[in-house]
């Protein structure tokens, strides 16, 4: 009798694990679905996200994302001052780089000047998402007290970004699309 189970068992795990190798992964985000994505918990939407930085979608709406995460930390730009709202133009440039190693060190992060799934996964426990169940807002954390937050909207999973100093409204986080900025 308890060889029989125990053969049941393997044959019940193998096929779970056959059938979770065919069906693929489950619903993650990442760059392939072609923008900033999430769903249930906002605390952990960008953990599983794609690579923003100067060489991988470099001109996007994700990149803007990830310039308002920067402002609201009021982390240093290559000029010594704090990265402000004016460095927000969808450009993962020298000036984006800096800012970013620079939270990577003061988080204690691998500082490559990259947000992969550690950097840009640390940061999505300072979002809090609102009643209306679409409002979204980032709370900076500075280290001397000092904070920002911004509002971003996640409709049906996908997140949206907006610039209020261009006037062009709600846009997609696009990975291939720069129309925020």
């Amino acid at each position: 009798m308890r060889t029989v189970r125990a053969r049941t068992a393997i044959a019940a795990a193998t096929l779970a694990i056959g059938a979770g190798l065919a069906l693929g992964p489950t619903a993650q985000a990442s760059t392939t679905q072609g923008y900033i994505a999430g769903g249930g918990s906002v605390t952990d939407d960008w953990g599983d996200e794609g690579l923003l930085s100067s060489g991988s979608h470099a001109n996007s709406n994700a990149t803007a994302v990830w310039q308002w995460v920067l402002w609201a930390e009021g982390v240093k730009e290559s000029n010594g001052t704090r990265y402000d709202q004016s460095d927000i133009d969808c450009q993962f440039g020298p000036n984006t780089t800096y800012a970013t190693k620079d939270l990577q060190t003061r988080w204690g992060l691998i500082v490559d000047g990259k947000v992969g799934k550690q950097t840009f996964g640390t940061f999505d426990s300072f979002l809090e998402l609102g009643s209306d169940g679409r409002t979204i807002t980032y709370h900076g954390d500075y280290f001397d007290g000092y904070t920002h937050k911004f509002t971003l909207k996640r409709i049906s999973g996908k997140y949206y970004v907006k610039d209020p100093g261009s006037g062009k409204g709600w846009k997609g986080a696009y990975y291939h699309s720069k129309t925020a900025c």
